[in-house]
């Protein structure tokens, strides 16, 4: 201690002295951490409070700044600490916890310069965090200050300091925090697989042009839908075409096979609901259907080849051939045809009707059925109507004679005429798309009529025409055609489809519409001029969160709004950012394609929080130092 000089034994004693006050003088935390929060008038405040119950205020201001001067005497640096760390409490708070929204945002849109000096609200920009933190720092030199002269001193270095101190923090914190935002950034997309901010920034822009939500493009990829057919988006995804490499390649590969697949698909969905044949060859099936029947109408009309018309039913056969003399010469035709032998039947001179053998119930079923063709051929053109009525009158007549006495006769012969009904019914089906819908819809209103068996024939009837104009040169229009409710085949379709199938059927046929004309679209023609300035905006979408940075005062942000607004000209997605981009236009899976427009991951949450917390630690900071400037001042004895 002797050699130590006057300087270092007086350094010596203060600290000695620093120590003992640090043991008798009470900690002041909460008191300094409060002058923090309201710019260095807790004191006051403290006073007035206090002396509503008891005391006069001057005592109780006194009590309290000697309580904390003695504090800040003791452990000046903890002291400072608190009260900085005061100073920043509300605009931390104020950054993770409100997110825009609730009471804090309700103020700050009302009152917004009170908000940004309260520290609510962030400054806009440097020149905004200048005058903020000449505010903030003017304010806390007049509550630091005890008289006239100190709180005027106090405001104007207050003032002076907060301002730069405010305006710097707001400058650099963006080169500080955007290192750790930057960061989480880059592994996000690394190990989410996430691509580039370009690639991003695209595809919410194709997203956006579209003109629906990113549940509705990820429903319709489920639906077997993909984003580039669009129609919205047509010009945007020719560009991709027009840009060549790997991604025009994948492009040009996906919508070259994807009408003949949809129009499968599509075609597919029409068969099930249409017929119910299995054999691809519609034709084949239906004859291989129409020789079964056959088969069995012979089985069943050949038990009544040798059975005995009853006299009642022979009496009708005289009656009838005797009336209609036409019937003679062809039933004598289809007698010797099928026996070779003499006729069947003669009117002789006196008008008495002879018949060669005894009459069977098959036989009089034929001469029934040659009366009934002979009345048919009377209401054709060239033939007389009102004789084909009276033809039909003895037609019904002896088949009224037959059907009450051989009752089981009427049940085969409905049984043939439900098979013969339905191969007619198919072929009118078959013409479906040479008549008009009007005179298609009346058609199948009788037909219905005719059963069950009619309808289903003439349904399949009408799905052969349309699989015979799918192999014409008219296939690639055909889809367009049926999807459009005004043309004539789309009426004709939902004419013939079961109702509660027809939203199905029309979900696949739309599609396969859909996936023809981006086709056509984006494949077809040359490179036009909205298709040059839709390249030249590939990449071109600015970020919104950037935005609401630069217009927050982040000079980082600012610069990369104006880097995206540039790139208009010069678009800068490169080969493998464009088929990454074109992989997602194409991509069937809607998961994938939610992926890629949505980040809901753990990582993507991570980075939210990471960017909240970085902002709310810049505000922090720059009311910090703002309000901490003029405190620690004050402390250092600079306003002596």
């Amino acid at each position: 201690m002797a050699n130590l000089t006057d300087k270092q034994r007086q350094i010596i004693d203060q600290s000695l002295q620093q120590e003992q006050l640090k043991k008798y003088v009470p900690t002041q935390r909460a008191r300094s951490f409060a002058q923090g929060v309201t710019f260095g008038f807790a004191d006051e405040i403290e006073a007035a409070i206090r002396s509503l119950g008891a005391g006069e205020y001057n005592d109780l201001v006194s009590e309290v700044r000697g309580a904390v001067k003695e504090y800040q005497q003791a452990r000046p640096g903890e002291a400072i600490a608190y009260e900085v760390g005061g100073a920043a409490l509300p605009a931390l708070i104020a950054g993770l916890f409100t997110g825009g929204a609730g009471t804090v945002a309700t103020i700050g849109s009302r009152f917004p310069t009170v908000s940004k000096v309260l520290g609510i609200a962030s400054p806009a920009g440097i020149k905004g965090a200048l005058g903020v933190g000449a505010a903030q720092g003017a304010l806390t030199g007049i509550g630091t200050g005890e008289t006239a002269t100190e709180r005027g001193l106090g405001a104007g270095v207050g003032a002076v300091t907060g301002g730069v101190l405010g305006g710097t923090v707001q400058a650099a914190s963006p080169y500080v925090t955007g290192l750790a935002t930057s960061l989480v950034d880059f592994v996000r997309r690394r190990v989410g697989g996430r691509g580039s901010k370009a690639v991003e920034n695209e595809l919410q822009r194709l997203a956006t042009e579209s003109g629906m939500s990113v549940d509705e493009i990820v429903e319709g990829v489920a639906s077997g839908r993909i984003m580039a057919e669009n129609r919205t988006l047509f010009d945007a995804v020719r560009s991709f075409r027009a840009s060549g490499g790997p991604a025009a390649a994948s492009l040009r590969q996906t919508l070259e096979t994807r009408p003949q697949l949809t129009r499968e698909e599509a075609m597919s969905q029409i068969s099930d609901y249409l017929s119910e044949i299995e054999d691809p060859n519609i034709l084949r099936g239906m004859k291989a259907g129409e020789e079964e029947a056959r088969l069995l109408e012979r089985q069943e009309y050949s038990r009544f080849k040798t059975q005995k018309a009853s006299p009642e039913v022979v009496t009708e056969l005289e009656t009838a051939v005797k009336n209609v003399p036409e019937s003679q010469s062809a039933l004598n035709r289809i007698y010797q045809s099928a026996t070779g032998e003499k006729p069947f039947v003669t009117i002789k001179d006196d008008g008495t009707v002879e018949f060669a053998d005894d009459i069977t119930v098959e036989q009089a079923e034929v001469v029934r059925r040659t009366l009934s063709n002979l009345a048919s051929k009377e209401f054709q053109p060239g033939g007389i109507g009102t004789v084909g009525e009276a033809f039909g009158d003895v037609e019904k007549t002896l088949r009224n004679a037959l059907d009450i006495t051989v009752p089981e006769l009427a049940e085969t012969r409905a049984k043939a005429a439900t098979t013969r009904g339905a191969r007619e019914a198919f072929q009118e089906g078959q013409r479906v798309l040479s008549k008009s819908p009007d005179i298609v819809e009346l058609e199948l209103e009788q037909i219905r009529g005719q059963g069950e068996a009619a309808l289903k024939a003439y349904r399949t009837g009408v799905l052969q025409a349309l699989r015979n104009r799918m192999r014409t040169g008219s296939m690639r229009s055909m889809m367009t055609n049926l999807a459009d409710p005004d043309r004539k085949e789309g009426q004709i379709l939902r004419i013939v489809i079961p109702e509660d199938e027809l939203d199905d059927v029309l979900k696949a046929v739309e599609r396969a519409a859909q996936s023809q004309q981006a086709a056509t679209s984006i494949l077809g023609g040359s490179q036009t001029a909205i298709t040059a300035a839709q390249q030249a905006r590939q990449g071109m979408g600015v970020n919104v969160g950037d935005v609401a940075e630069a217009f927050s005062g982040s000079p980082m942000a600012a610069g990369r709004v104006i880097r995206d607004v540039v790139k208009q000209a010069a678009p800068s997605l490169n080969d493998a950012e464009r088929l990454r981009i074109v992989n997602i236009l194409t991509s069937e899976n809607p998961d994938i394609v939610r992926n890629a427009l949505v980040d809901e991951s753990g990582l993507a949450a991570f980075q939210a929080a990471v960017e909240r917390l970085a902002a709310a630690l810049r505000a922090g900071a720059q009311r910090g130092v703002s309000v901490g400037a003029p405190i620690v001042t004050q402390q250092m004895g600079l306003l002596e």
